[in-house]
C-alpha cells in the first residue's frame, strides 16, 4: 500500500469518487483534471471529496493503486504457479506487456510519457508501481529457493531489482514498438539468461 493508506475497505463515497476521478484522469489526464471535474462526475461537492481524500494527488494515487492491484492479482496467480521460475518470469513479463498495453494511465505514470501525468505525482506513482512489481519478482525468487529450483545463495532483493530492470527494458521496447528483435526472441533470450543465472548448477 502507498504511504498514508490503510487496509480498510473503501466506502461507497470513496468508490464513487475514485470511479469519477479515474474516468476524468483517463479522459483528460492528471494536469487537466480539476477537483470540480471529479465532483461533478461523482455528483457530489468538494466538501465530500475532501472528507475522503486530502488532495487531487491523493485521489490520483488511489486510482493508480486500485488499477495496479488488478494487475497484481493476476500476476500473483502466475507467481504461485507450478512452472519453472524462468517460465513464470517470462509469463510475468508477457502479462505486464498485455496489461500495460491496455492501461494508458498506468503506463504513462510509470514511464512518464504522454499528457496524462507528470512531475512529482508521476514519480510517486512510478515508485509505487516499481516497488509492487519488484516485490512480486522477489516473491517468485524466494519461492524458487524454497522449491530448490533457484540457487539458495542468490540474494533475492538484489536479484529482484536486477530482473525488474531487465524485464522492464523488454516491456518498454515492446510497448513503444522500437525493439530491434522480435518480442518472442527477446522473451526466449530473457528466459535463457535468467535460467543460467538462477537455476542450480549440477557440475
Amino acid at each position: 500500500m502507498n504511504e498514508g493508506s490503510d487496509s480498510r475497505q473503501p466506502s461507497a463515497p470513496d468508490r464513487r469518487l475514485a470511479a469519477a476521478a479515474e474516468s476524468q484522469f483517463r479522459r483528460f489526464g492528471y494536469k487537466r483534471t480539476t477537483i470540480d471535474d471529479i465532483t461533478a462526475e461523482a455528483g457530489t461537492g468538494k466538501g465530500s471529496l475532501y472528507l475522503h481524500f486530502e488532495s487531487k494527488q491523493a485521489i490520483y494515487m488511489a486510482v493508480v493503486e486500485a488499477s495496479l492491484e488488478r494487475f497484481v492479482e493476476a500476476a500473483s496467480r502466475l507467481v504461485d504457479g507450478s512452472e519453472p521460475v524462468p517460465t513464470r518470469l517470462r509469463s510475468l513479463v508477457e502479462l505486464t506487456i498485455e496489461h500495460y498495453g491496455h492501461d494508458e494511465l498506468l503506463c504513462a505514470s510509470l514511464f512518464g510519457r504522454s499528457g496524462l501525468v507528470d512531475g512529482e505525482v508521476a514519480r510517486m506513482a512510478a515508485d509505487f508501481q516499481r516497488t509492487r512489481i519488484r516485490d512480486l519478482i522477489r516473491e517468485l525468487i524466494v519461492i524458487g529457493q524454497r522449491e530448490r529450483s533457484v540457487r539458495a545463495h542468490v540474494n533475492a532483493d538484489a536479484a529482484a531489482a536486477v530482473l525488474f530492470e531487465i524485464g522492464w527494458a523488454v516491456v518498454r521496447t515492446a510497448l513503444e514498438g522500437d525493439s530491434q528483435i522480435p518480442l518472442e526472441q527477446a522473451l526466449t533470450t530473457l528466459n535463457e539468461i535468467v535460467g543460467l543465472g538462477l537455476l542450480p548448477r549440477h557440475d
